[in-house]
This record gives C-alpha cells, structure tokens and sequence, in this order.
C-alpha cells in the first residue's frame, strides 16, 4: 500500500497536484479500502489472477466492469508520456495485457533495489 501511494502521488506531482491530496480518503483512504475490501471488484479481480485465473476468466467472474483493468492502460500511458517511473503500475499492466504470471509480477517488484521511494 505504501508504495501504491508513492506511486499515485509522484503521477499526481508530475501533473501539478498536491502530493498532500494524496493523504486523504480520496488517495489513501480509496487506496487501503480497495486493497483490503472484498467488496472491491480491483481486489477480488487481483486475488483471483494471483491465484493463477486468467483475465478473461476473471472478469467474466466479476460479471461487473474492473475500473482497474482500463485504468491501469491509461496510467501506464500517462506516466511514460511524463516520464515517471512506476514499477507497480508496470507490473500489473505486463499481468493484465501481456500475459506475465502474477507471480513472477509480484517477485519482480520485491526484487527491486532500495532506493528513496520518493525518487524517479
């Protein structure tokens, strides 16, 4: 959660938001909700591709739109266009539309360097 958050709010500086908005219900508070709400469509639509489901299977077992799925495409756009670095969003996207094993996603991600979470 806390890098999904570095995340959202670097994308959100690059286009002249308050890094502070960020730390409200609309930032975390949505955030934390959708990672931690079996409610959530994003969340039972993670869980199921990390239990090896494939998207389509997964979205047709929702039976309702995944606002993830789209938006993950367009963010992924958004932050190559301003150039900011976003392994999360990068990850899913390479699960959501490239077919990458959500495994070897999340492997990817804790195999990264430690670096200052706040940096491009």
């Amino acid at each position: 959660i806390t890098r999904g958050l570095v995340e959202m709010s670097r994308l959100g500086e690059a286009l002249g938001a308050d890094p502070e908005t960020f730390m409200g219900m609309a930032g975390l508070g949505d955030l934390v909700l959708t990672c931690t709400d079996n409610q959530s469509r994003n969340r039972r639509f993670g869980m199921m591709l990390g239990q090896g489901m494939d998207v389509q299977s997964a979205q047709e077992k929702i039976g309702q739109v995944v606002e993830g799925y789209r938006n993950t495409k367009e963010v992924r756009v958004l932050a190559q266009r301003l150039g900011v670095e976003m392994p999360i969003t990068e990850e899913i996207y390479q699960v959501l539309y490239c077919g990458k094993i959500a495994r070897e996603a999340a492997l990817t991600l804790l195999g990264r360097a430690r670096k200052d979470e706040r940096s491009n």
